[in-house]
């Protein structure tokens, strides 16, 4: 876990925590009595001290309470919802190689179980990749992300790449895949945010990010009162790149190359339903030629944003 991931609150708690004396033992301690599950609590710590080095003095504060912020963003945390959990589970536990997606037979080519991370072929044919591509191409707009304390969108140099978004059933092929997106995860298409497609130019890229929302952060509550929190991700590639633009986990060193048809789909939970950071992941630069996807994220429960909303709120 990396310390500058980390929500600013918990940043500042944990930094003026240790920098008056508490041990690890008890900022653990106090994590955990806020909510936070023991793994990630540890693992937060240890990224502290990593940036601060040891407790100065030996004594312990006589309140080592994180800030109220953090303790909402605990109980969210521990709800994160079982829809992703359930998903994945059921994708790894599915028939060897394939699963019938109801109108198409999806091949699992890799799977990975910690964080929970499958690779799909032929999710998409070919044909539906290049309709979506066409659809877009008149629609493109530079990609925002939502500033973390204020709320509002802005564009960011840590995200270069252009999109468009498609409303739940917008068309035949949208609701085609959707129902397919559906059928394969077992989360119903309800609980899924629009479709959104994204374009990369040669040397565009989006910088190693979570695509869950961090409760702690002010400016997220807006848009995790449109159906709670972000479970999973499903990353479809519309075309072959010819360099570079490869979807990376840094923290598994995994680089996931894209192929038309192809998906990665990828939960943020773990078995106890904690938040993993573990699924920290970025679009590498596009070095030669053009790249594009369709991103479905999906819910806790039913979405009830304006896509227009997450157009701009949306990580991939």
């Amino acid at each position: 876990m990396r310390f500058s991931s980390l929500a600013s609150e918990l940043q500042t708690w944990l930094k003026q925590s240790i920098q008056q004396g508490c041990s690890p033992d008890v900022l653990e301690h106090s994590m955990r009595t806020s909510g936070y599950q023991g793994e990630f609590a540890q693992r937060a710590v240890a990224a502290a001290l990593k940036e601060f080095g040891p407790p100065q003095r030996t004594h312990e504060p006589a309140s080592a309470e994180p800030p109220a912020a953090l303790v909402d963003a605990a109980a969210a945390q521990a709800a994160t919802e079982a829809a992703g959990q359930e998903s994945s589970s059921r994708i790894l536990a599915g028939g060897p190689n394939q699963i019938d997606a109801g109108d198409r037979v999806v091949q699992i080519l890799m799977a990975l179980n910690a964080p929970r991370v499958v690779l799909f072929g032929d999710l998409l044919a070919p044909t539906e990749c290049e309709a979506l591509i066409e659809m877009s191409r008149g629609k493109l707009e530079r990609s925002n992300v939502v500033d973390r304390q204020t709320g509002r969108y802005e564009r960011h140099p840590d995200r270069t790449s252009e999109g468009t978004y498609f409303r739940r059933a917008e068309n035949e092929l949208i609701a085609r895949i959707e129902t397919r997106i559906a059928e394969l995860t077992g989360c119903p298409i309800e609980r899924g945010e629009p479709i959104q497609v994204l374009h990369y130019n040669p040397g565009t890229e989006y910088k190693p990010h979570f695509d869950y929302f961090d409760p702690a952060d002010s400016g997220n509550r807006q848009v995790l009162s449109m159906g709670g929190q972000r479970v999973a991700t499903l990353i479809m590639y519309l075309n072959d790149v010819q360099g570079g633009g490869s979807t990376v986990f840094p923290e598994i060193g995994l680089d996931v190359l894209p192929r038309r048809g192809n998906a990665v789909f990828f939960a943020y939970s773990d078995d106890q339903g904690r938040l993993d950071p573990r699924t920290l992941h970025g679009g590498s630069p596009v070095a030669a030629g053009e790249k594009w996807i369709a991103t479905k994220w999906l819910r806790q429960r039913t979405y009830t944003g304006a896509a227009r909303d997450l157009d701009q709120a949306a990580h991939s």
